[in-house]
């Protein structure tokens, strides 16, 4: 049985160069004919090209399918499989964590109306934060800080942040910060030394969300001005850095730039 290239070509949604860059690999044998030159391939060729599809589909390149199909060892085979389960294992949690991020930035854009400058008292939140004196100060630091260049790139799962420091939470003279935070939950998902930065946690949190408009801080600080009130008003005691995450932007209909954003307390 003969099949020609261009019937390949619709059925396995490839180019007729798509084919022959395959032959020239050595992962096709198509038979030209004497008259004409023409390819025509055989069953064993549909047979291998579906395992090439296949194979690619499960994360392998072309030159990994063209080893296994040439010459390669069954352990050879266990140990390429292996990597390619790590490697999916690794996409899976940065798509799941991604997907949280979303929902999380859906479910607070949606009560931001009825929640915004509302103080609420909430079960956990814990993050990573990397703080610095202003936000041209970490700007400065990027081209020689690894870290802030690996959080910057795991961007939406880490957040530019504003970050109230314990003492002034406490009372005392003490500057925000500017910097990063990385929510515990997606430290999974993010390749980053965390070692290197200051954990924010507490068994609960005080928070409130609220529309960030410029100059930035002007609404950030009586959105924290609102959490402390609620803290002396239960008695709540804070236990680290409170910082900000950032939940959604975009660009009203009247032009007007709208962000909103949530500070986040950890308390006893």
């Amino acid at each position: 049985m003969k099949i020609s290239i261009s019937a390949l070509s619709i059925a396995y949604g490839l180019t007729p160069e798509a084919l022959r860059y395959y032959e020239e690999k050595g992962l096709l044998s198509p038979v030209r004919a004497a008259s004409s030159g023409f390819r025509s391939f055989t069953l064993e060729d549909v047979h291998r090209l579906g395992i090439i599809k296949s194979m690619q589909r499960q994360g392998f390149s072309l030159e990994e399918v063209r080893h296994i199909m040439t010459g390669c060892t069954q352990d050879e085979l266990i140990a390429l499989m292996d990597e390619k389960r790590a490697q999916m294992r690794e996409q899976i949690a940065l798509s799941r964590a991604i997907y949280d991020r979303l929902s999380a930035a859906t479910d607070l854009l949606r009560d931001a109306r009825g929640q915004t400058m509302q103080p609420r008292l909430c079960s956990g939140g814990a993050a990573y934060l990397l703080g610095f004196d202003s936000a041209s100060k970490m700007w400065e630091t990027v081209p020689k800080t690894p870290l802030l260049k690996a959080l910057l790139d795991a961007l939406p799962l880490t957040s530019y942040s504003t970050i109230a420091p314990l003492a002034r939470l406490q009372g005392q003279e003490a500057a925000l910060r500017s910097g990063i935070c990385a929510p515990l939950e997606y430290l999974t998902a993010i390749r980053a030394d965390f070692s290197q930065m200051a954990m924010s946690a507490g068994p609960r949190s005080v928070r409130v969300s609220f529309e960030l408009s410029p100059p930035h801080r002007s609404t950030a600080l009586p959105a924290l001005a609102a959490a402390q009130s609620f803290m002396r008003e239960r008695s709540l005691t804070p236990v680290s850095d409170g910082y900000t995450r950032q939940y959604a932007w975009f660009l009203g209909a009247d032009g007007r730039k709208h962000q909103f954003e949530e500070w986040i307390i950890p308390v006893m």
